[in-house]
Formats: structure tokens, C-alpha cells, sequence
């Protein structure tokens, strides 16, 4: 059993982490990763316009790049049926307005269905909780292996139980 329930894995798959991100800020990279989520069919070519629009809104409240290089871009749609998260990994660093000023380099995008707060808000708090452990954050820095990346994560849920 995972915190809250949760599996982190039953939303995140393989074709949706992505290392060696290349981007340098934050519009571009959550930009980018809504390409990833259209080529791999988890949204519609034609939401990625208003997506972006409701994550940078969201951005606009507050970076949601939480310190330790880690950010969490979030919203909740009526795009999207179920929970999407998107994982990515930057070996050089985002600017992402983080609270601590340091670059981002993992960005995990969740997009939930506007009806799902309840399990929006769990399933970002797991992340959160997930990525807090700075030696947690540096091993997937240096992975170069999205299957070794997944089971990190696994690994991770059952040591923060």
C-alpha cells in the first residue's frame, strides 16, 4: 500500500519521462512536455494552446518550482478524463522562479480532471513528498535510464510509506 493509496506509477508511464531536457525556462519546458503527452495520446493536439494557458495562469499565482530543483506545474481540466503526469529531467538546469533561485532539473507536469481535486491534491502531495530527498533528486539527475527512472520512483514511494 502506497501513501494515501497512490501509486505514482499507475499514471506515469515509460513514453512519458523524458531525460536530457534541453530547455531553459518555463514556458518552453511545460510547452514541451505537453508535446510529449499529444505524441503519446494522453491529450489532444488542439488543448495543448489552452493547457499551456491554464498552467501559466496557475504559474502566475505562484512558481509551483517548490525549491531543491524541483518543480510541480499543475491544474485541473476538463482536457484530460483521468490523472497525466509527465516526468522530466534536465541535466543543465530551468529557470523556473524557483523559491530558492536554483535551477529546476526534474519537472513532473500533473494534469487532473477538474472533478478530482481530491485526488489531484493527493497525488501532488505525494509528488512533493516523493522529491523532498535532495540524494533522491540527484540519482535521477544522473539516470540515463527511463526504465531505471520508474523503478527509482517505486522504490522511492515505498521508503516514504
Amino acid at each position: 500500500m502506497f501513501i494515501m493509496d497512490i501509486n505514482i506509477l499507475d499514471y506515469l508511464e515509460e513514453k512519458n519521462v523524458i531525460l536530457g531536457i534541453n530547455q531553459k525556462n518555463k514556458k518552453n519546458t511545460i510547452s514541451f512536455l505537453l508535446d510529449n503527452l499529444i505524441v503519446t495520446k494522453k491529450i489532444k493536439p488542439d488543448s495543448k494552446k489552452d493547457l499551456l494557458k491554464l498552467i501559466m495562469q496557475r504559474e502566475d499565482m505562484g512558481s509551483t518550482a517548490i525549491g531543491g530543483h524541483i518543480a510541480l506545474p499543475h491544474v485541473r481540466t476538463d482536457q484530460v478524463k483521468d490523472v497525466v503526469i509527465c516526468f522530466g529531467v534536465s541535466d543543465s538546469g530551468i529557470e523556473f522562479d524557483s523559491l530558492d533561485q536554483a535551477p529546476v532539473h526534474v519537472v513532473v507536469l500533473l494534469l487532473s480532471n477538474q472533478k478530482q481535486a481530491g485526488l489531484h491534491l493527493k497525488t501532488l502531495a505525494l509528488l512533493a513528498k516523493l522529491l523532498k530527498d535532495k540524494y533522491f533528486i540527484q540519482r535521477l539527475r544522473k539516470i540515463e535510464d527511463k526504465d531505471l527512472l520508474l523503478k527509482l520512483i517505486s522504490k522511492q514511494q515505498l521508503a516514504v510509506v
